[in-house]
C-alpha cells in the first residue's frame, strides 16, 4: 500500500477559499469596484465618476505595431513586447 502526502493542504484550501471570497466581492462586469457598492441604491450608495488615462506601455506598443511595415517578411512571426525604458521610474 502506498500512502501520499495529500496535494492540497488544510492552508492550501483555506488560501484558495479566502481568494474566491475576496473575488466575489467585485462587480462581475469587470469595474474592479466592490459588487455591494455598484449595486447599491442610487440616491443613498456611492457616486462614481469615470475618467481616462491612457497606458502609455500599450501606446508605445501600438505606435510601434503601427510604424512597422506589412512588407515585412518576417511579420508574422514576430512577438511584441514591452519593456521599461531606462528612464524615470525603472
Amino acid at each position: 500500500m502506498t500512502t501520499r502526502e495529500p496535494e492540497w493542504t488544510e492552508q492550501d484550501r483555506a488560501e484558495v477559499l479566502a481568494l474566491a471570497l475576496y473575488r466575489a466581492e467585485f462587480c462581475p462586469c469587470g469595474c474592479g469596484q466592490r459588487y455591494v457598492d455598484t449595486t447599491s441604491d442610487e440616491e443613498t450608495g456611492p457616486q462614481f465618476v469615470a475618467d481616462r488615462v491612457v497606458c502609455r506601455a500599450r501606446l508605445a506598443l501600438l505606435e510601434a505595431q503601427k510604424a512597422a511595415t506589412t512588407q515585412d517578411v518576417v511579420g508574422g512571426a514576430r512577438i511584441w513586447r514591452v519593456r521599461r525604458s531606462g528612464g524615470m521610474g525603472s
